[in-house]
C-alpha cells in the first residue's frame, strides 16, 4: 500500500533520526511526497507532505516556533523533520506537547545531515513505490480484464482485488444491491448495511470516501455516469482519515477501471432489454402481430403477463424542455439528458406500481409514455387514481415543476383489450389537452360529449348549419372587438337570466341588453325561443371544436 513516515524512517540517510512525538502512529502516515520549508507556512504545504526545516525564522521566539508549527500540522503534513544543532539547538517542550497532542510526528536529526540528501532518497523511494505500484496495478488490472472475457462474477474480481490489497472486498450498485463479494467479507457487509447508507454524497470531492472509521467507499463511473462503489475494510488500528492518500494510488485507478466493465455489460443488456420491452408495448398499443400465441411467447420471456386485466394510461410531460433550460445544465444537450429522464420516470411508475402491487406494462413513443396497468375490473377508476397520486408525488420528487397530461382508457380496461383502450387513452388525452389544458387527467368517458361534437363538426352540412347561425357574429366580434360570443355563452349558461349574465361579465344591465339585442339582430335568431337558443348553443360548441373555424 502507501508508503509511510515508518518506511521512511528506514531510509539509510535518515536512520540517525529521533522520533520525538507520535512514534506509534508513524506506520499511519502516508508520504507522497517531500519538501523543506521555513516560515511562512501559508499554502505551501500538501497534505501528506514530508516537510524538512531548520525553524530559522523562529529564533528564540517560542510563541513564533508554536505558530509555525500549527501550520505545518493544520496543512495535514506527514510528518515534521526538524534539523537541531544551529538555528534550533534543542526542539522547546511546548512545541512537543503540542504535536503530542495533536498525535503529529516531530522527528529531529542531527545538523550534519543534509536535506538535499534526504529529499533525493525519499523522492527516490517514492518514485520505485510508485513504479512497484504501477506494475502491480497493471498485473492486477490484466487479470481482472481475463476474468471479464471468460464470464467471471463481480465476486471473482472482488476476491482478486482483496488477494492483492489483503482487505476483504464489496462490490455494490448505485442502489447498494451487492453485486459481488470477497471471501472474509461478511462482518464488512453486515456493518456497511447495518449502519450506513450505499452512497457518498454527489458533492464528494474525489473518487474516495470514508463512510465510517473503518469502512471505505470508492465510486465505480463510467462516462461521468455513477454505476455503483467498491467497499474495503481497513485494520481497526488505522484510522480512515490517514487512509484517504490512496485515492492516488494506481492500483485503484486500474482496478476500478476493470470492474466498470462488468456494469458496462449489465447496462448494455438492460438496454437491449429495454429495447424490447418498449418494441413490444408499442405492438401491444397498435395491435400488430400476427397471433395471440407469439404475444404470450414474446411476453414470457419478457417477464411479463398478458392474460391479466390491464388498462391503458397515457402520460404526457408538458414542459420539459423549460425544466431542463431552467436547471442551465452544460454539462449535456437535451436529446441525451432527456432519454434519461425518461428512462428515470418509466422506473418511477413501475416502481409505484410495485408498491401498489400491480403489474405494469410501459414504454415511450412519441414524446408520450404509454402504460398499461393491470386494474381490478370493479375497481378501474380507484385503482387509476390512487396509482397517479402515487406517481405524480415521485415525479414531482424527481422534477420539481413538472406539469404531466393524462388520458385514461378505462372504456376498454379488461384481458386482451390493449389496443382497444389505447386508442381510448390517445382520445382522452388529446380532447382532454384541447379542452382543459395542460396538467389534467382525462377518461375517455368523459370525453363523450366533445366527441360527439368532432362527428358533427366533421360534416359539411352542419358546418354550413354552424357558419351560416353565427358566422356573422364571429365577422362582427372581430371587426369590431366586441365581446358577443362570450356574452352569448355567458347568457346561455345562466339560463337566460339578464341579471345574473351581467353580474358575471361584470357589466351593466343596459350594456348586456344592449349586446344581447346586437346578437339578436346579427343572427336572426330570438334568445327566448328555445329552438333557436339550442341551435346558437350547438353552434357556439361546434366552433370551440376548431374543425370548423379550420374549414373557414
Amino acid at each position: 500500500m502507501q508508503l509511510t513516515v515508518r518506511d521512511v524512517m528506514n531510509i539509510d540517510v535518515i536512520k540517525g533520526a529521533k522520533v520525538r512525538t507520535a512514534e506509534n502512529l508513524l506506520h499511519m502516515r502516508p508520504v507522497v511526497s517531500v519538501s523543506v520549508i521555513e516560515m511562512p507556512v501559508e499554502d505551501f504545504v500538501q497534505k501528506n507532505e514530508l516537510v524538512l526545516t531548520t525553524a530559522i525564522g523562529c529564533g528564540k521566539d517560542v510563541n513564533l516556533f508554536l505558530k509555525f508549527v500549527q501550520d505545518i500540522i493544520h496543512s495535514q503534513a506527514a510528518a515534521l523533520v526538524i534539523a537541531t544543532g544551529r538555528h534550533v539547538t534543542e526542539i522547546p517542550e511546548e512545541i512537543l506537547h503540542l504535536a503530542e497532542t495533536c498525535k503529529f510526528p516531530i522527528i529531529e536529526i542531527p545538523w550534519e545531515i543534509r536535506f538535499a540528501d534526504i529529499t533525493q532518497a525519499v523522492l527516490s523511494v517514492l518514485h520505485n513505490w510508485y513504479r512497484a505500484s504501477l506494475k502491480r496495478s497493471e498485473e492486477l488490472q490484466k487479470k481482472l480484464l481475463n476474468f471479464f472475457l471468460h464470464g467471471a462474477t463481480l465476486s471473482d474480481a472482488a476476491e482478486a482485488i482483496h488477494q492483492e490489497l489483503g482487505s476483504p472486498v464489496v462490490i455494490v450498485d448505485k442502489k447498494g444491491t451487492v453485486k459481488g463479494k470477497s471471501s472474509e467479507s461478511e462482518p464488512l457487509l453486515n456493518k456497511w448495511e447495518r449502519c450506513f447508507p450505499p452512497s457518498a454524497p454527489e458533492s464528494e470531492v474525489g473518487n474516495l470516501h470514508a463512510i465510517e472509521d473503518s469502512i471505505m467507499q470508492l465510486k465505480i463511473q463510467t462516462s461521468n455516469k455513477l454505476q455503483g462503489y467498491l467497499l474495503f475494510s481497513l485494520p481497526s488500528e488505522i484510522p480512515a482519515d490517514s487512509f484517504l492518500a490512496i485515492e492516488k494510488d494506481p492500483l485503484w485507478k486500474h482496478s476500478l477501471t476493470a470492474v466498470a466493465l462488468w456494469f458496462q455489460r449489465e447496462d448494455a443488456i438492460e438496454e437491449t432489454k429495454m429495447r424490447l420491452k418498449d418494441d413490444f408495448v408499442w405492438t401491444l398499443a397498435q395491435g400488430d402481430f400476427d397471433s395471440w400465441d407469439k404475444v404470450l411467447s414474446r411476453a414470457k420471456s419478457l417477464d411479463y403477463n398478458v392474460l391479466l386485466p390491464y388498462v391503458c394510461i397515457l402520460g404526457f410531460p408538458e414542459n420539459m424542455e423549460a425544466i431542463f433550460k431552467e436547471a442551465k445544465s452544460d454539462e449535456t444537450s437535451f436529446e441525451h439528458w432527456f432519454f434519461g429522464m425518461t428512462r428515470s420516470m418509466e422506473e418511477l411508475m413501475i416502481q409505484a406500481g410495485e408498491a401498489l402491487q400491480r403489474k405494469t406494462m410501459i414504454t415511450h413513443q412519441r414524446d408520450r409514455f404509454i402504460l398499461f396497468l393491470e386494474v381490478p375490473p370493479d375497481q378501474i377508476q380507484q385503482t387509476v387514481e390512487e396509482f397517479l397520486d402515487l406517481v405524480e408525488k415521485r415525479l414531482v420528487k424527481l422534477l420539481p415543476g413538472l406539469v404531466m397530461s393524462w388520458g385514461i382508457g378505462e372504456n376498454h380496461a379488461g384481458v386482451r383489450t390493449f389496443r382497444e383502450s389505447f386508442n381510448d387513452a390517445r382520445i382522452a388525452l388529446d380532447i382532454g389537452r384541447r379542452q382543459k389544458g395542460p396538467g389534467h387527467r382525462s377518461t375517455y368517458a368523459n370525453t363523450g360529449l366533445f366527441r360527439a361534437l368532432l362527428t358533427l363538426a366533421s360534416n359539411p352540412e352542419m358546418q354550413e348549419i354552424t357558419l351560416s347561425t353565427i358566422g356573422a357574429l364571429i365577422d362582427y366580434e372581430n371587426q369590431r372587438g366586441l365581446d358577443l360570443m362570450n356574452t352569448l355563452t355567458a347568457y346561455i349558461r345562466n339560463q337566460g337570466n339578464v341579471s345574473q349574465t351581467a353580474r358575471a361579465l361584470n357589466l351593466h344591465r343596459q350594456s348586456l341588453l344592449y349586446r344581447l339585442r346586437k346578437i339578436e339582430s346579427l343572427t336572426g335568431r330570438s334568445l327566448v325561443d328555445p329552438d333557436d337558443l339550442f341551435l346558437l348553443e350547438l353552434s357556439i360548441k361546434l366552433w370551440t371544436t376548431g374543425v370548423i373555424l379550420n374549414q373557414k
